[in-house]
């Protein structure tokens, strides 16, 4: 009876440490692709800031308006202009002095 007992503790033994192997690896993997997304997210660039000319108004002294922001092109911005909100949409296109387009959405 001894020897039967000693027998099935050997074998249990034996497939927890084979379930117990597979199962660290999965763990290591796991934690591997956590680690290097942590580390690329780490390392991202941030934002950076561009300046917009606002198509189509003026300012008080005849000079463009201006926006600043770190929004990305395609957005929607609604930006108080001569005491009222107008409706811009941000774009890739960049003008002669540098800066881009803002394109006016609600044509007034």
């Amino acid at each position: 009876m001894p020897t039967l007992f000693s027998l099935a503790l050997d074998k249990s033994l034996n497939l927890l440490g084979t379930a117990l192997g597979q199962g660290l690896l999965v763990v290591l993997l796991v934690g591997a692709a956590v680690a290097t997304w942590m580390y690329r997210r780490n390392r991202a660039e941030p934002p950076r800031v561009r300046h917009f000319t606002l198509l189509r108004i003026e300012g008080a002294d005849g000079s463009p308006v201006r926006y600043e922001t770190t929004r990305p092109s395609g957005t929607k911005i609604t930006p108080w202009v001569d005491g009222r909100q107008r409706l811009y949409e941000l774009t890739d296109v960049q003008l002669e002095d540098g800066t881009y387009a803002a394109e006016p959405l609600d044509h007034r």
